[in-house]
């Protein structure tokens, strides 16, 4: 048998180099999404800490001859120890609380920020390598078994002889018997009797780098760990295991992380932007009889402003400027590219906001949000209410209404704040007053929403390894975390009457030492969570009713590059060029008036207003030379740019004589990519 063996250790080295080949590729493992009795398990969740943590002995000792220099009476030393008990004890009380919901242990790994993300991807890389060496040597021994018994049938020797034949010639391979990939399998429950002579369940110690629970920040982390198929998709655990999430998590903040319609990443609840008011000087504008009521915005104010201007010179009306005020109303398109000495174009969406004859009114605040507008590249002089905006807004300037440098004017009548939901909630509990903290009464109107932006929708969040063995103890753990505010402070604060204490009286937290500290954003549902010393007891309260209230900023996610990457093509650029010779030319004439009357004219002369002549479909004998000098047609143009169903195959070109049809090859319409975003992530607003 020895001599068979031998003989086969031949070819099966030679057929080592096809099975390498074959593990390379990653297989796909789900984990049963139901909430059967699998034993005892131990998962990892690796986190952020705002401390240097020694999370072993080895660690420790490590940490002693390289920072303390093997000084073990150091102060350096000896605060180290005192943060490990710290961390140490929070990782005991986490884990009381996981066992005793679903018999789970988790170990708590802690890095500093600087060190976590390479650390992360390090452990990454070491566990797929050992994944792929596990899944060769599980396929060798496989193959060998194959290949005796096709050669030596009559022989028959069991498979579990022919095992034990393949450690020895091959041993650096048995520390993988028994590897079972991905799958999960039931851990046998033992009992072992502790210092005080009670049965406690055995649970399973970690494996050699492994990744369950991982914290995720940032845009480019979170779509790199999906493209690398790091992080696996969590929607239907989310529909069964953690369906609790869908009430605990704010709506704005689950959509927004969804990358192709799935969810990879559960995000932290923290509080999302600002709120932008208007405030309008109460006993002011209640001295005028009018209705708060019925104003919605700055361009509602003109007659008030009209009557602060003529009895009360010294006020200023407005504090803000022109700009500020149109901002919170209309958006512009504005488009930068450049090209390369290849010839290829890179683009990028300018938003300062700078004048643009295309673009689109907001309309209600409360719809500035992604899915909720389409920002359309429509030709803003044709549309009546954009044209009262700047009718109106240019009347304030006129009539110097807005705030200049050096302005001697003061107690303004209108003037506008960042604020978060506190404002809005104290003007609903009185008749929309809100007291400012010199006792000034001001009617506050909401202007502008909070707006999730990259930061805070994938600035923390917690994923799944694609290497876990138990997705669904993870999910289990992420699930707590989220809606348990008893572990939630654990992980946040410590042990209570340890590291924190919470004041009976006021119901405010105070901290007692700083041997374990973390960032209440990066440990998972703020809104669960004790709020911060220093904060109101109803903060957290506060914030879930701003986030009821937020948007996600309505371009959050768009790139032209990326859009056009897909079809291999790029954007008009000429088109934008003209564009700009006419945005150009319109603002110069603007410019040139001096008054409201003129301004008026220009815009609503039924002939040869910018109505009409910036109005799609109308010749407006409108002349102007593009970039090259040549006449450009700005009906065509603005045709061309505000149809959102432009194809350049069938839509532009022209006829030829002999009926064949040549296309427009100049580049896709800006506006035809943007919506075609739209459509490919269901953001379209459901009303178009």
């Amino acid at each position: 048998m020895k001599r068979r063996l031998l003989c086969l250790l031949l070819c099966l080295i030679m057929g080592l180099t096809m099975v390498m080949a074959s593990c390379a590729k990653k297989e796909e493992d789900e984990a049963a999404d139901v909430d059967e009795d699998i034993g005892a398990q131990t998962i990892t969740i690796r986190l952020v800490s705002e401390k240097k943590v020694c999370n072993t002995d080895e660690e420790l000792a490590q940490y002693l001859e390289d920072e303390c220099g093997g000084d073990a009476e150091s102060q350096k030393y000896k605060d180290m120890l005192a943060t490990k008990a710290a961390y140490d004890a929070v990782e005991t009380e986490f884990t009381k609380i996981t066992k005793s919901f679903y018999k789970i242990n988790v170990d708590l790994v802690f890095y500093t920020e600087d060190e976590y993300f390479d650390a992360i991807e390090v452990t990454m890389d070491e566990y797929i390598t050992e994944q792929q060496n596990a899944q060769f040597a599980v396929r060798a021994l496989e193959k060998y078994i194959m290949d005796y018994k096709a050669a030596y049938p009559e022989d028959n020797f069991s498979d579990e002889q022919l095992t034990i034949e393949f450690y020895k010639y091959f041993p650096e391979y048995e520390k993988y018997k028994g590897y079972s990939g991905n799958e999960l399998s039931a851990f046998e429950e033992q009992y072992k009797e502790n210092e005080y002579g009670i049965n406690e369940l055995v649970y399973p110690e970690t494996e050699p780098n492994q990744l369950d629970i991982i914290y995720i920040s940032g845009y480019d982390m979170y779509t790199k760990y999906i493209e690398n198929e790091w992080i696996v998709a969590l929607d239907e655990q989310m529909a069964t295991t953690g369906r609790k999430l869908n009430d605990y998590i704010s709506s704005a903040l689950l959509g927004g992380v969804k990358v192709d319609g799935s969810t990879y990443a559960i995000p932290n609840n923290i509080e999302i932007g600002e709120y932008t008011y208007m405030l309008i000087d109460k006993k002011l504008f209640d001295s005028f009889y009018y209705n708060y009521e019925d104003v919605k915005s700055i361009v509602d104010c003109q007659y008030f402003l009209e009557d602060v201007a003529k009895s009360n010179p010294s006020i200023l009306p407005i504090d803000a400027d022109f700009d500020t005020c149109m901002k919170q109303l209309v958006w512009y398109w504005n488009i930068n590219w450049t090209e390369d000495e290849y010839g290829d174009f890179t683009y990028s969406i300018d938003d300062s906001n700078k004048f643009s004859i295309i673009g689109t009114v907001y309309g209600d605040p409360a719809n500035a949000g992604r899915g909720k507008i389409e920002l359309g590249f429509n030709s803003l002089f044709a549309n009546e209410e954009y044209r009262n905006i700047l009718l109106t807004l240019k009347n304030y300037e006129y009539n110097n209404y807005f705030a200049t440098e050096n302005d001697e004017r003061s107690n303004a009548a209108i003037s506008f704040v960042n604020g978060n939901y506190s404002i809005k909630g104290e003007a609903l509990e009185n008749d929309g007053v809100y007291t400012d903290e010199n006792g000034k009464e001001y009617y506050a109107i909401v202007v502008k929403y909070p707006e999730a932006d990259e930061e805070s929708l994938y600035g923390n969040m917690y994923a799944i390894s694609a290497n876990s063995k138990n997705v669904l103890g993870c999910m289990k753990v992420l699930n707590l975390l989220n809606t348990n505010s008893e572990l939630r402070n654990v992980l946040q604060y410590g042990v209570k009457n340890v590291n924190y204490v919470i004041d009976e009286d006021t119901g405010m937290l105070k901290r007692l030492n700083n041997n374990y500290l973390m960032n209440i954003e990066r440990t998972g549902n703020c809104f669960i969570a004790y709020p911060e010393e220093g904060l109101a007891p109803d903060y957290w309260e506060n914030s879930k009713k701003q986030n009821n209230d937020a948007l996600i900023n309505p371009l959050l996610g768009f790139s032209f590059n990326r859009e056009l990457d897909e079809f291999d093509a790029d954007l008009d650029v000429t088109l934008l060029g003209h564009i700009n010779v006419y945005v150009g030319r319109v603002l110069d004439e603007m410019e040139d008036c001096t008054s409201y009357e003129e301004l008026y004219e220009l815009i609503e002369d039924a002939e040869v207003g910018l109505k009409v002549a910036l109005a799609e479909g109308v010749n407006p004998k409108y002349p102007v030379k593009g970039q090259d000098g040549e006449s450009v047609d700005i009906v065509v143009n603005l045709s061309k740019i505000s149809n959102k169903a432009y194809d350049v195959a069938t839509s532009g070109g022209k006829q030829n004589p002999d009926g064949t049809y040549t296309e427009d090859k100049s580049g896709e319409s800006a506006y035809t990519i943007y919506y075609n975003w739209l459509v490919t992530y269901g953001f379209v607003p459901a009303a178009q």
